[in-house]
């Protein structure tokens, strides 16, 4: 066994760390695994060297996602494979940075993510806990233990564990998909990995089953997180059946029904709805005659009660350090390590109104809004610039004690094309439409969050993502309902939920933790989605022409936010990020494949 630590990223030069994984990258490695830029390696010869880790570009976004500390442990396998364990870490919970990989008589631990679980210590790394829980106590149920471990765990989060005396290789995402993890074969090795790019041909691993890979063997053994339901496959199969679920267009995607029949039966409250929504004196007016309805406040108590714990933990548990006192050790920072990637919509002011609760006053927060101009002619005043300057406003008023830095991203035309074509289209890799190029880009230079000479020195960015799906801010969602009623619009909710994993978490991901920052998503938060999942449909959205856009859609996300004290934007109508932003062109359908992103 070999093992070398790298200390603080920032006491060696960058070229010299890219050099010294290359040099180790260049000997006969079976099994290569990097933590924030996972990668895990298997090579089925000696005779065949490692492609990925002799990518300088690869190690450079490797190094991108984790850039406070870089730590190597190598061991031999049966039948002569080599595994190889990298960790390159981005410090974000624990008194103190915990190296990785994290290393037992047992097990080989690397983990690239967040426990948000009010129960664990927070004192303690988060890696540490997870260490000491996963070794079984005997090898008899080896298995059982570590499958039953790994399904207890609430955030978001990729891991490989490796069980060193059954050679099991475990890989998994958490079960709502939050964080990305790709998976790439040929025919003499496998790499799995946070982020590759265009030239791998790769597929997301989907976020609905823990994997457990047997190196002797070359079985991986598919555990349910909904279920003790397993499936076995062959690990070349199991390519061929991540690919065909990839490659699901929306439309065709199916789930079998869960929903009970109770959840959309009517009831009295439906005509409660129906009544408010024919009131005349304003909107609110009618938001304070919904809120008088017993089971209406009782529903928003409850959701603003499980949302602001959800931003709080998410607040907590991080080392409450700038990018730039981090790097310097500072011992105690005043600056901003918050940040909201704000459109000055709905969904991002009521987080950013929530977080002024949870920041220290002597910090500011950085609201972060980006805007594209196509061409010479056009204004940086896009839709999200002026509801976000609007709301920005509120937050002032309402917050008067705080310091909030309203940060204008503004992108030209001929920065998208080069940063499109050199980073963000491997980025997004394997997501390839005309959606994800959007989308894509615009949450990479949001996140990067630049305004001409300056650059937030936040590490911790709070997103909306969820918001939509569960509270039916979709149009799909309004002609689901036109067209089957509750029923339809349970299943289109139900749906939506079941493939978020699919769309856009991970491609969100890997381009948000580019920038070294990360991305917390409170309206993900498991106790937060069950309470709001079994919900009745009502009790989420509205989306008839009763209410009308701008109050039926997201109609008890809007409460919140009435009820904590929000009023201009609670009626602001949904608007998507790609022509809020004004990156997409109208012309171009989102389903599309990009030109720009398929040429390597």
């Amino acid at each position: 066994m070999t093992e070398r630590f790298l200390g603080y990223c920032d006491t060696y030069d960058y070229d010299d760390i890219l050099t010294y994984l290359l040099n180790i990258c260049s000997k006969c490695i079976n099994v290569v695994i990097i933590m924030c830029g996972i990668i895990c390696e298997i090579c089925y010869s000696n005779s065949v060297t490692p492609k990925v880790y002799n990518d300088r570009t690869i190690l450079k976004r490797i190094k991108n996602r984790g850039p406070d500390c870089v730590n190597t442990t190598e061991i031999n396998s049966d039948g002569g494979i080599r595994i190889f364990f990298c960790g390159a870490v981005l410090w974000m919970q624990g008194q103190e940075l915990t190296p990785q990989p994290v290393e037992s008589d047992v097990g080989i631990l690397l983990y690239n993510g967040d426990i948000f679980d009010e129960s664990w210590n927070e004192s303690v790394s988060d890696t540490m806990i997870i260490m000491n829980k996963l070794p079984p106590k005997t090898e008899t149920n080896a298995k059982e233990h570590i499958i039953a471990q790994l399904k207890l765990l609430k955030g978001p989060f990729s891991i490989i564990y490796y069980d060193k005396h059954m050679q099991d290789l475990y890989f998994t995402r958490d079960r709502i998909g939050r964080n990305s993890l790709l998976f790439h074969k040929m025919d003499n090795y496998i790499a799995i990995s946070n982020v590759l790019d265009r030239r791998y041909n790769c597929v997301e691993v989907p976020a609905t089953h823990i994997y457990c890979l047997n190196i002797k063997t070359n079985k991986v053994t598919l555990h349910s997180w909904a279920s003790n339901e397993t499936e076995n496959y062959f690990i070349e199969d199991l390519y061929e059946t991540f690919q065909k679920q990839q490659n699901i267009p929306d439309e065709d995607f199916k789930v079998e029904s869960e929903i009970s029949r109770e959840l959309w039966v009517e009831d009295d409250l439906i005509e409660f709805l129906r009544a408010t929504s024919k009131n005349n004196d304003g909107h609110m007016k009618m938001m304070e005659t919904l809120l008088s309805h017993p089971t209406i406040i009782t529903t928003v108590r409850r959701l603003t009660e499980l949302l602001q714990r959800s931003v709080k933990i998410r607040l907590k548990r991080q080392p409450n350090k700038c990018k730039n006192c981090l790097i310097s050790r500072e011992n105690s920072c005043s600056h901003c390590t918050i940040g909201v990637l704000f459109s000055g919509g709905l969904d991002c002011t009521i987080l950013a109104y929530l977080a002024h609760r949870y920041v220290s006053e002597e910090q500011s927060i950085d609201l972060i809004n980006v805007a594209f101009k196509k061409d010479s002619m056009a204004s940086y005043d896009v839709p999200d610039r002026l509801t976000g300057k609007q709301s920005f406003e509120e937050l002032k008023t309402l917050c008067p004690t705080r310091k909030w830095n309203f940060i204008e991203v503004n992108v030209p035309k001929e920065e998208l094309e080069e940063f499109q074509m050199k980073t963000i289209a491997d980025l997004v890799f394997p997501r390839k439409t005309i959606l994800d190029e959007s989308l894509g880009s615009a949450l990479w230079f949001a996140s990067r969050g630049q305004a001409g000479d300056s650059t937030s020195p936040c590490r911790v960015l709070l997103l909306g993502s969820g918001a939509d799906e569960l509270f039916g801010g979709y149009k799909r969602h309004y002609n689901a309902f036109k067209r089957h009623s509750w029923p339809g619009l349970s299943e289109e909710l139900l749906l939506d939920w079941k493939r978020i994993s699919f769309r856009n978490l991970a491609r969100d991901n890997r381009v948000i933790c580019d920038h070294g920052r990360q991305p917390r998503m409170p309206y993900l938060d498991e106790e937060f989605t069950d309470y709001v999942l079994n919900l009745k449909p009502w009790l989420k959205c509205f989306p008839s022409d009763d209410f009308g856009p701008g109050i039926g859609d997201k109609l008890m996300l809007r409460l919140v936010a009435f009820n904590v004290g929000l009023r201009n934007v609670v009626t602001l109508p949904k608007r998507a990020l790609q022509f809020g932003s004004r990156i997409a062109n109208k012309k171009e359908k989102g389903s599309d494949l990009s030109s720009r992103f398929l040429n390597t």
